[in-house]
């Protein structure tokens, strides 16, 4: 949590995912900082006796309290996704928290991938918004099975891939062991919102 605090210091919204939390323990992201409140999802069923789902997961955004006059949350039914509708200076702005699925080697996982990826388009359609952010683990890097499918996601709602345009031999994962490294965490975004 410390981390997080760090960042709210700095940031006006804070995207999250990976926060292995609860669907009761999501409100817990309040008290990140004082100055900051959340909306998100949590992957985790608990329905039933036995917790279903996968034990991590879970998608999160924080904002600065003095904007919550300018911030509409927007339902999206699904913890691989959490966004919400910003009224900025350059007008209505979508952003998006994604946890996109993994790569399993089979059909599932990739059907799953380009349903997400339909999701967060028909979402930003839908939104009645001027502009677009996207960001989070897309779980695909350059030359993975999964590179097209997120190529075309972000071209056919006209985003830019800010991350892959301003960066260069970089990586955002890295194995523990410090062995394997990957770029999986992208920054998609509206033109206009590349230039400010």
């Amino acid at each position: 949590m410390f981390e997080l605090a760090e960042l709210c210091e700095r940031s006006d919204f804070v995207l999250i995912q990976e926060h292995w939390l609860l669907p009761f323990e999501v409100g817990y992201l309040n008290n990140v900082h004082p100055r900051f409140l959340s909306t998100g999802k949590s992957a985790v069923g608990v329905t039933s006796a036995v917790l279903v789902g996968r034990p991590y997961g879970g998608t999160a955004i924080l904002f600065r309290k003095e904007l919550c006059g300018c911030v509409n949350i927007i339902e999206t039914y699904d913890p691989r996704i959490t966004a919400l509708r910003f009224m900025s200076s350059v007008g209505p702005v979508f952003i998006a928290c994604v946890y996109m699925p993994s790569d399993m080697g089979d059909q599932d996982s990739f059907e799953n991938y380009i349903s997400t990826c339909c999701k967060i388009n028909a979402l930003y359609e839908e939104s009645d918004v001027a502009h677009a952010i996207v960001a989070g683990d897309f779980n695909c890097q350059f030359g993975s099975r999964f590179y097209n499918t997120f190529i075309n996601c972000a071209q056919d709602s006209n985003l830019e891939l800010s991350d892959l345009k301003r960066l260069r031999d970089v990586f955002t994962y890295c194995s523990d062991d410090g062995l394997r490294s990957s770029w999986i965490d992208h920054i998609l975004c509206s033109p206009l919102l590349e230039i400010v």
